[in-house]
């Protein structure tokens, strides 16, 4: 494996367990684990799929893309960004809206569903398992368009 093929794949991990963990806290601070997860209306299980996505999206974005600039910076890392400054913070504001529309048809989804309401440990290891995945697209997504090789040298 590559050191480039290396990196994503350790950022896509890592990303993915802070978009887990992100999700997990604010799940507490929102549901908690008393009682059922309501599904339905602006405080529900579903319309917290918008707020969630957003953010994730945006940090599996920006964080990991500044890292790898650092990387390169340092020399650990040989690739060159696509996009730097204003640039980077488009895709990442980019990445944001698309995973907001993301949140928004899942929200649709669960509230099409006819559930009223989620065992909290059920709806915790969704709102989890969920924020995982996403993190985990959008950061390796992210790399993949934003990070070049460099060219190895023919001798």
């Amino acid at each position: 494996m590559s050191s480039l093929a290396a990196h994503i794949a350790r950022e896509t991990v890592v990303s993915a367990v802070i978009s887990g963990a992100i999700s997990a806290a604010f799940f507490f601070g929102l549901f908690g684990l008393d009682g059922v997860v309501p599904v339905r209306g602006w405080t529900g299980f579903a319309a917290d799929f918008v707020p969630q996505s957003a953010p994730v999206a945006l940090m599996a974005c920006l964080v990991p893309a500044l890292m790898a600039r650092r990387a390169i910076r340092s020399g650990r890392l040989g690739a060159s960004l696509r996009h730097t400054g204003m640039g980077l913070v488009r895709l990442a504001l980019a990445c944001a809206v698309l995973a907001a529309l993301l949140g928004g048809a899942v929200a649709w989804l669960w509230t099409m569903s006819g559930l009223v309401s989620l065992n909290p440990v059920t709806a915790l290891l969704i709102k989890v398992g969920y924020g995982a995945l996403l993190g985990a697209l959008v950061t390796r997504r992210m790399l993949h368009h934003m990070l070049r090789p460099f060219p190895i040298a023919k001798d």
